[in-house]
């Protein structure tokens, strides 16, 4: 028995060494991968045809890299660091004056002319992460319009432009040709992208009028702009009224339309022109005047404009909603209106209106979300977990407004940031836009934000 005592004793040691290490570790690498060239396009990443490109995800920083004794060149982006590992690199050496040191043994050969990627996991119980960023999503008419955002250039192509910013304030300026430039502030918080839409006013429009006929007289709503030939000077974009006439005779009377800054050009040299009776149209100009007996009475007694009044009716027991709630596990309080209702989950009928929504366990209480409830639609919430260990996903594509579903339920619109997940699960990323698609099954980790970029196709 003397032998089979001494060797326990040497494994307990041995797992006491090769574990202990373990469960300090602070730095991971994980999902990593190479980049793979699209079939008959052009790759989207670069290469090095001396070194192994290796990517990075990471938001921390002060990172070093070593192979051996060779200190290792480090790129940083946002978001992740790229570094160029010698050709047939197998293992890489991570220092970090906070998370320790950690030697990462690669499941193969990094070869030069090729480019890696893979997700550096850090793990502080002191540190709670913070989002730095968010999405500002603007709308901007003209579509071809050029935006400033901290007096940097970008170009607005089919009249929508996602930029991922940091939170807080940003100047804007907002600029096209024939229009007045445009001047704001927007202010981006971490609780949802910013959306606006921008529509600048546009430099005043043009008209030239030209005819044939002599001693003709150009009128613009009633207004002469001149003879023969005529020129107006500023115009409004909008619908005006041009009437040629000569002496007592009308030769031409039509509504015309004027676009933003437009240089509008009517020639009517070489056509037969016919005089007509005063005030007479066309007949295809008719039909776009409005129709007098389809303006509506809007005035009361007195002359005085009378206001609609919206009827509501009070609410039955029959407009009760079902509502059920999920918890984060079966241990987790639910807490609806600050009363506790159940664990794990609830059923329950509840009135239109507002609530709020919470859950506890362990002495941590998650933030308090709150909801609305429809007449007669059942609704179903699932609550975030009330430990600190979340994740965020930051999700983004070619595509702006594509579709985004978590696990098949839908949950926001390209780009944007997913907060509160659950860490330590797999989730089903998809993007729809019309025909085109995009899926990824990710593994989120906790108190981090993971970046996530797709292409439809």
């Amino acid at each position: 028995m003397g032998p089979f005592k001494n060797m326990r004793y040497l494994w307990i040691i041995l797992w006491c060494v090769l574990a202990i290490p373990l469960m300090a570790q602070r730095i991971r690498v994980e999902d990593f991968g190479q980049y793979k060239k699209p079939f008959l396009r052009k790759a989207p990443y670069i290469t090095d045809k001396r070194f192994a490109l290796f990517d990075l995800v990471t938001n921390e920083k002060g990172f070093e890299f070593t192979t051996g004794t060779m200190s290792v060149e480090a790129t940083e982006g946002e978001g992740v660091i790229t570094l160029a590992l010698p050709h047939k690199c197998d293992f890489l050496t991570i220092k970090h004056p906070i998370y320790g040191q950690y030697t990462w043994k690669a499941p193969k050969a990094l070869k030069r002319k090729k480019h890696y990627h893979a997700y550096l996991y850090t793990e502080s119980l002191e540190k709670e992460y913070r989002q730095e960023k968010q999405w500002a999503l603007l709308t901007v008419w003209p579509e071809r319009a050029i935006v400033y955002m901290d007096s940097v250039m970008y170009p607005v192509q089919d009249g929508q432009l996602s930029l991922y910013l940091p939170i807080g304030k940003h100047a804007c300026r907002i600029e096209s040709p024939f229009y007045k430039p445009l001047n704001d502030t927007i202010e981006l918080t971490d609780s949802a992208r910013f959306e606006k839409r921008f529509v600048l006013e546009s430099f005043y429009a043009y008209l030239t009028v030209e005819t044939d006929l002599p001693d003709t007289r150009i009128l613009l709503d009633g207004k002469p702009m001149g003879f023969v030939r005529a020129e107006t000077g500023r115009l409004c974009p909008g619908r005006y009224r041009l009437t040629i006439e000569k002496e007592d005779r009308v030769y031409y009377d039509r509504l015309i339309e004027i676009a933003n800054a437009e240089r509008k050009v009517i020639d009517l040299r070489g056509e037969a022109l016919y005089p007509l009776r005063r005030g007479e149209l066309f007949s295809e100009q008719a039909a776009s005047l409005p129709d007098s007996s389809l303006v509506a009475d809007v005035t009361g007694g007195g002359g005085k404009p009378s206001v609609p009044v919206l009827r509501g009716d009070t609410v039955q027991a029959s407009a009760l909603s079902d509502v059920h709630i999920t918890a984060f596990d079966a241990e987790t309080e639910i807490w609806l209106n600050r009363e506790l209702v159940g664990r794990g989950e609830w059923r329950g009928q509840l009135a239109p209106g507002f609530y709020s929504v919470s859950s506890r366990k362990e002495g941590l209480e998650s933030r308090t979300d709150f909801f609305w409830v429809e007449s007669k639609k059942a609704l179903e919430l699932n609550l975030i977990s009330p430990k600190a260990d979340y994740g965020l996903l930051n999700i983004s594509c070619n595509e702006v407004n594509a579709t985004v579903s978590l696990n098949g339920l839908v949950v926001g619109f390209t780009p944007c940031v997913l907060r509160d997940l659950p860490i330590n699960r797999t989730y089903r990323i998809q993007l729809v836009k019309g025909r085109k698609k995009a899926e990824r099954v990710i593994h989120l980790r906790g108190n981090d934000i993971m970046n996530l970029s797709l292409e439809l196709k």
